[in-house]
């Protein structure tokens, strides 16, 4: 099993756990209180929030960190008998049923409950929103808005300018698939999410919708690129300000948000704007909870710790590379969110539909994808038969 262990708080003399509970350590080493907290690489943890934590209650935390949110509940279930940890943090929506289903977790309700927001928590208290993000198409400014022209001045023959989209169904346009990149869902989560926001749109079985798989096919078919990893797409593959002419990189790609933010996160200074807009239809709400590990042989510390993980220190650090945004209503944004980060109509998902069904969705987007590399046939139209009223 692959773990990444991260210290923060006190200095012991020794290298690894085991010296916690050893005898050739100094004192403070072996009296020290300490809790365990499972995370995964994905989730971004203010390291400055908990080092407040261990200052404030002497509470050493030990952070165990898995690849991704899927890894860390496999991780759960193995030792759901005999616990890793005492705190969960990163369990999306897409995994939340199968971690509540399990009774992985033990009920818990916040001190500061009721600074969340209210549409974020669950009736059963099994987990605490921690984080939200609201993922979209983003797209560029440039690459769409053009110069203002006359009324009576008609644009020449063959440089009409292409319309910016508008919605997710505009990647099955041809002109509009060309100039596409979308992470994978079967490496990166935030495609996972496209894969979750499409279907959404075009569910299977439904009268009158077009099914999610022929959506998909056309969209390959049209020239929407896959890249393997979402910073790929974006930092690489998606460049807004190429220009028109620059066929080589892609203006239109999924993310969310609070991509514009995350786009300045690294410069020395903000600018005064970024050629990122965020599509405001067809956003879906991903949660991010944390939960008290059940069997825990330390209850009341792991509550005090999920206990932090919604006090203003932690929720203000929450802003990661996705754009994720606080569950507390009362955070003050961080000055690239307060300049560019967007506020959008994002639609929470069925956690208890989907949480079943999404990597059966993989495996239909894996045969999508094999099948428009290997130049099989699309698939067959949808038709529909409308019989004669007798």
């Amino acid at each position: 099993m692959d773990k990444s262990f991260l210290r923060f708080g006190i200095t012991v003399c020794a290298v690894g756990f085991v010296a916690l509970l050893g005898g050739g350590c100094a004192t403070t080493a072996k009296t020290a209180t300490t809790i365990r907290l499972l995370t995964h690489e994905e989730f971004h943890l203010p390291q400055e929030a908990i080092d407040d934590f261990t200052t404030r209650t002497g509470i050493e935390v030990l952070v165990f960190t898995e690849k991704d949110t899927t890894s860390m509940v496999d991780l759960l279930e193995r030792t759901a008998a005999s616990p890793v940890a005492d705190v969960v943090l990163g369990i999306d929506s897409l995994e939340r049923r199968r971690v509540t289903e399990n009774r992985l977790v033990e009920p818990y309700r916040p001190i500061a409950i009721d600074r969340l927001d209210p549409s974020l928590l669950l009736q059963d208290e099994m987990l605490t929103p921690i984080s939200q993000l609201a993922a979209c198409l983003n797209r560029s400014k440039s690459r769409y808005d053009t110069a203002p022209r006359r009324v009576d001045q008609l644009p020449e023959p063959g440089d009409i300018p292409l319309l910016a989209p508008e919605k997710i169904d505009d990647l099955a346009d041809p002109r509009h698939a060309a100039t596409a990149v979308i992470p994978d869902p079967l490496s990166s989560r935030l495609g996972l999410y496209f894969l979750v926001a499409v279907e959404r749109l075009h569910p299977e079985n439904v009268e009158g919708v077009t099914p999610w798989p022929k959506v998909v096919d056309e969209m390959l078919r049209w020239g929407v690129e896959i890249a393997p990893s979402w910073e790929e797409a974006w930092f690489s593959r998606f460049q807004p300000s190429a220009g028109s002419e620059n066929t080589d990189t892609r203006s239109l790609t999924w993310g969310s948000s609070g991509m514009p933010a995350v786009s300045v996160r690294f410069l020395p200074e903000l600018p005064d704007d970024v050629d990122v807009a965020v599509i405001d239809n067809g956003c879906i709400k991903i949660v991010n909870y944390a939960g008290v590990v059940s069997n825990t042989p330390d209850r009341r510390n792991a509550g005090r710790l999920v206990d932090t993980l919604i006090e203003p220190l932690f929720q203000y650090g929450v802003p990661d590379r996705y754009g994720s945004r606080p569950t507390r209503t009362d955070i003050v944004r961080t000055d690239a969110w307060r300049r560019f980060g967007v506020d959008v109509t994002a639609i929470p998902i069925d956690e208890w539909r989907i949480g079943p069904l999404w990597e059966v969705w993989l495996m239909t987007w894996k045969q999508i994808v094999d099948s428009v590399a290997s130049g099989e046939e699309p698939l067959p139209p949808v038709v529909e038969v409308t019989l004669p009223a007798e």
